[in-house]
C-alpha cells in the first residue's frame, strides 16, 4: 500500500509550475540579497518576461519593489515600503 503524506499546496509545484518556480529562483535570491539592483538582459531575453518574473518573485517573497527600464537591456529595481 502506498504511503500518503499531507503537503501544503503552496509548497507543491507540478507541471509547468515547476519550470516557472525554477525560472524565478534567481530573481527571488537577488531580491532577498539586497535593497536594490540591476538586471542586465542577455541576448534573446524579452523585457516583458524579465519584468513579469521580477514582479512574481517580489510577490512570492512578500517584498514590495518598484522597477524601471534604465536602458532597453537594463532593468533597475529597489525595495519600497515595508516587506
Amino acid at each position: 500500500m502506498p504511503k500518503f503524506v499531507r503537503l501544503d499546496p503552496k509548497d507543491v509545484a507540478v507541471g509547468r509550475s515547476r519550470a516557472a518556480v525554477a525560472a524565478r529562483a534567481p530573481y527571488v535570491q537577488a531580491l532577498k540579497a539586497g535593497a536594490a539592483g540591476r538586471i542586465e538582459l542577455e541576448h534573446g531575453e524579452k523585457q516583458a518576461v524579465v519584468k513579469r518574473r521580477l514582479q512574481e518573485a517580489a510577490r512570492e517573497s512578500g517584498i514590495k519593489i518598484r522597477s524601471s527600464w534604465e536602458t532597453p537591456r537594463s532593468l533597475v529595481w529597489k525595495r519600497t515600503g515595508q516587506g
